[in-house]
């Protein structure tokens, strides 16, 4: 499994199309919708997220098992993984088309599943929220464009394995190249259609457009003519077995999905039964860019994690500590320096676009800011011990995402804080245990000591 700078390069410019939504979409989104507008669109990105939660972790076991095959294996396991004989790395198709096709069949279910109880519940949930905000723009806008990004989001996750399908077989640059080719054409389309006053639509289509497009890619990019020919000779394992092997595992992350959703998704879902939709979007426009800010954190480590399961199984530990030392200092190097920008050149860049919902205050972007590191922190770790195919955070995911629940419902009743719930709650329900308990476990297995992180750094500025 071949990755290096050009893949490095090709995660860099597919964040970077990501970020030029932001600074290209989002500054005429402010300009040219109204508070009320972004404050739903960012309502609309939150039920997207439903996505990762009906996923149930399955594209994580899939993808982690489909290198596990492109690696060697010749058997997968429910827990743990099989050490790859470096004599016999061959691929064994016969699994690898088994796999293929329960992905299908669980996202196939798992769509339909979805557009039911977005159908069924949506006429509740949206209602209210326009009527209590006494929403003053064109409804039948907003429920068109409501049920179009309804069957979006189904298509998105009857499409989901795509993406796993290539990054397991460790073509991470073709995957970045799509994901960048299809980020051009949802920014294009989005532009177009803002600028003829399509309005809330325009996110919509356009979002539809590049995820198409993007999918499409991918399959095609995967079924390439060699693997086509020699899937279509490969025989097929019993559909229930391979889909016992990976439900273990894959539940206990969708728990975990759950715990996440719960934590950082929720609390705009919930949110926008208290406060207006002007501050949901002062929240969720500071939130795109603090993720945008995560995104690039992380790029080296999700750019090379196939290479970083590839050494798990061949029980490499000392390269999975390097490598996970590399991705550390990525992310803290990334907070520091775009963080900072943010927080000082944020708000005046946005006065200068003239747009109509600003970001929030400084004090609430640094505490936001330090929520977001150790989240993304601990969420590293997590990654990193899930190389092992053992999942051990998800209790503790669960618990702070119930805990989330339960002190937004209590500050939003019973306190002014507002806006600072948003921020505060989550912070503290991960605080307590998940933001210190798994970086401490890799360091643990990993034997990490402080200097660890200097030699790595002179390594990365070449001072060694």
């Amino acid at each position: 499994m071949q990755l290096g700078r050009k893949d490095i390069a090709w995660n860099l410019i597919a964040t970077c199309m990501r970020i030029a939504s932001g600074l290209i979409v989002l500054p005429l989104v402010l300009r040219l919708l109204t508070k009320e507008e972004v404050g739903l669109w960012n309502i609309f990105v939150m039920i997207g997220s439903v996505v990762t939660l009906l996923d149930f972790g399955f594209s994580n076991s899939f993808a982690r098992n489909i290198t596990y095959i492109f690696s060697g294996a010749k058997t997968l396991k429910a827990q743990g993984y099989e050490t790859i004989d470096k004599s016999d790395n061959s691929v064994d198709y016969d699994l690898l088309k088994s796999v293929i096709r329960a992905m299908r069949w669980f996202y196939g279910i798992m769509s339909i599943v979805f557009l039911f109880l977005f159908t069924v519940l949506s006429p509740f949930y949206l209602s209210k929220v326009l009527a209590q905000n006494n929403y003053s723009g064109d409804h039948n806008e907003i429920w068109i464009a409501w049920f179009v990004y309804g069957v979006l989001i189904a298509y998105q996750l009857y499409t989901y394995y795509y993406g796993s399908m290539l990054t397991g077989r460790g073509m991470v640059r073709q995957n970045l190249k799509n994901t960048a080719l299809g980020q051009a054409f949802r920014i294009v389309s989005i532009l177009v259609l803002l600028l003829l006053d399509f309005g809330i639509i325009s996110l919509v289509i356009g979002q539809f457009i590049g995820d198409f497009l993007t999918r499409t890619l991918n399959y095609w990019s995967f079924y390439d003519k060699d693997i086509k020919a020699k899937l279509l000779i490969s025989k097929l394992h019993n559909t229930k077995e391979i889909m016992k092997i990976m439900t273990p595992n894959a539940v206990k992350i969708g728990i975990t999905s759950i715990g996440g959703f719960l934590v950082n998704k929720a609390v705009l879902l919930i949110a926008s039964l208290y406060l207006t939709l002007p501050e949901i979007g002062s929240y969720g426009t500071t939130k795109q860019f603090i993720d945008l800010i995560a995104s690039f954190g992380v790029l080296w480590f999700s750019t090379f994690y196939p290479k970083i399961t590839l050494h798990r199984v061949n029980d490499e530990l000392p390269h999975l500590k390097r490598m996970y030392i590399k991705g550390k200092l990525v992310l803290i190097f990334a907070f520091i320096v775009f963080g900072t920008g943010l927080v000082i050149t944020g708000p005046a860049l946005l006065e200068f676009i003239h747009s109509k919902t600003p970001l929030l205050s400084a004090p609430m972007m640094v505490v936001f800011l330090i929520v977001s590191f150790l989240e993304s922190n601990h969420s590293m770790s997590g990654q990193m011990l899930m190389t092992k195919n053992e999942v051990p955070f998800a209790k503790p995911s669960i618990i702070a995402g119930i805990t989330t629940v339960a002190l937004l419902y209590i500050l939003f009743t019973y306190s002014s804080l507002g806006i600072w719930t948003m921020i505060l709650v989550p912070g503290v329900a991960q605080g307590v245990y998940n933001n210190w308990k798994w970086p401490l476990e890799v360091a643990k297995e990993l034997k990490i000591r402080s200097k660890d992180y200097k030699i790595v750094l002179f390594e990365m500025l070449k001072f060694k």
